[in-house]
């Protein structure tokens, strides 16, 4: 993601009434998350 994403997602997030805590598990997830682990699971 790039900063600006990041930037309007947690706008988005604030907005919808969630805490700067979750917000920042969810981007830390979003970032750690590596798609090709879902695939090797299947």
């Amino acid at each position: 993601m790039t900063g600006k994403e990041i930037v309007n997602l947690i706008r988005q997030l604030r907005s919808n009434g969630m805490s700067d805590t979750k917000i920042l598990d969810l981007i830390e997830y979003i970032e750690t998350h590596d798609p090709k682990e879902q695939q090797n699971n299947k």
